[in-house]
């Protein structure tokens, strides 16, 4: 690459510094593509030089063995490249000097945004980024901000303006599947619950794969709520255990337990666990007969059964028998929670509304067509999709995406 062409090439990071499951690296400019050509080396195949725009390479970057990166040549004229490392700064640090290296100028992620067009869509998911616990959710936010949602929230404009009851659907369908864009950065809260002794601690300690909470024969050890960041098919999950629930004169274990049901009751997945290994007790059934969207655990399959749940319960439930001391029906658990949760997880590259505000949009241009004001819903969907123009004042569409 020569010194002039080196001279034309910016490089930033486009994710904020820190732990994060993934790290963007954007290189732009006239060397943008000689630039990242000289130090990506593809897996297999040809250089980035011949690479089709859009499509995904898997190659290393640095000296040695260097690092695993991803990197993608996108559309436009200089082409611009992509790369996509490991979220740690090691990772991301390398890559930056590397391509500095070969003659990039780096450059703050400020300097971008005054090169480029971008959507609020676009510049939210961004900054939710680095924010994401899980490779999946890392994924699914790195679609966005590459004009997945964009992509999607245009496609609706065009079809609900001739076509109304067709472009509502999907006007439905995107709200719908906010309801798993909201979660990708706050996650999930499935709380363990029943009473003393069942087990709760030692299954909360099996999913998370540590000694977390406490684990003791005594009843009434966990008095507190206790919480791990856990991750089930990709899908990042808090989980909550709680103190078991039974009659107790301990004003100590009394104020647990009204955690306990306040836990309970916020929670979006519940896992009732019950010790097979003892007879059922009177909390067990009240347990069972609570409201809310429950799981059932039957725990202790390493022990003798004392019931079974088919003599146990005439009626139906999403039942996993487990052994959380030996690890019996954990992997079956934690599918079954991810499918709880996330039963109709989105396509790869769909858009979706990932933030509160954007489902709120939504759902008010959904309100205005409803009231017939088709004017304001159309005004209300394009805001979401409208870039300021560097330079100029107003407001003016997409021209040139970066997708």
């Amino acid at each position: 690459m020569s010194e002039a062409a080196a001279s034309r090439s910016s490089v930033c990071v486009l994710t904020p510094r820190g732990r994060g499951a993934i790290g963007v690296v954007r290189v732009w400019g006239e060397g943008a593509l000689a630039a990242a050509s000289a130090v990506f080396r593809p897996a297999r195949g040809e250089g980035l030089g011949t690479t089709p725009r859009r499509r995904p390479r898997l190659g290393r970057i640095g000296s040695g063995l260097g690092d695993e990166v991803v990197a993608v040549v996108l559309d436009g004229e200089p082409p611009e490249v992509e790369i996509q490392c490991h979220g740690g700064p090691a990772a991301v640090d390398l890559v930056v000097e590397t391509l500095t290296g070969a003659g990039a100028e780096r450059v703050e992620a400020g300097a971008f945004a005054e090169h480029a067009t971008v959507s609020p869509s676009r510049a939210a998911a961004l900054e939710d980024l680095a924010r994401a616990s899980t490779l999946r959710t890392a994924e699914i936010l790195l679609e966005q901000a590459q004009g997945a949602l964009d992509a999607e929230l245009d496609r609706l404009i065009a079809v609900i303006e001739p076509d109304r009851a067709r472009g509502l659907d999907e006007l439905d369908r995107l709200i719908e599947r906010g309801r798993v864009g909201v979660r990708l950065i706050a996650g999930w809260r499935v709380v363990i619950a029943g009473r003393p002794n069942v087990g709760k601690s030692r299954l909360l300690n099996a999913l998370a794969g540590y000694q977390r909470a406490i684990v003791d024969a005594t009843p009434g050890t966990t008095r507190d709520v206790v919480t791990v960041s856990a991750a089930f098919d990709g899908w990042p999950v808090e989980l909550v255990d709680t103190a078991g629930v039974r009659g107790t004169d301990d004003l100590i274990e009394q104020s647990g337990i009204e955690r306990a049901l306040r836990e309970h009751r916020r929670a979006d997945l519940l896992l009732k666990v019950f010790d097979r290994s003892q007879p059922l007790e009177a909390e067990d059934r009240r347990l069972l007969a609570a409201d809310g969207d429950a799981l059932v655990i039957v725990n202790k399959a390493d022990l003798p059964a004392a019931w079974t749940p088919e003599t146990a319960w005439p009626d139906a439930f999403a039942i996993v028998t487990v052994s959380a001391e030996r690890g019996d029906g954990l992997d079956e658990l934690g599918r079954e929670i991810a499918r709880r949760l996330v039963p109709n997880p989105p396509e790869p590259g769909a858009g979706l509304p990932f933030r509160t505000e954007q489902v709120d949009a939504l759902r008010a241009a959904r309100a205005s067509f409803a009231a017939g004001n088709e004017r304001a819903a159309l005004q209300t969907l394009r805001s979401l999709v409208q870039v300021s123009t560097p330079g100029a004042s107003g407001m003016r569409w997409r021209s040139d995406p970066l997708r």
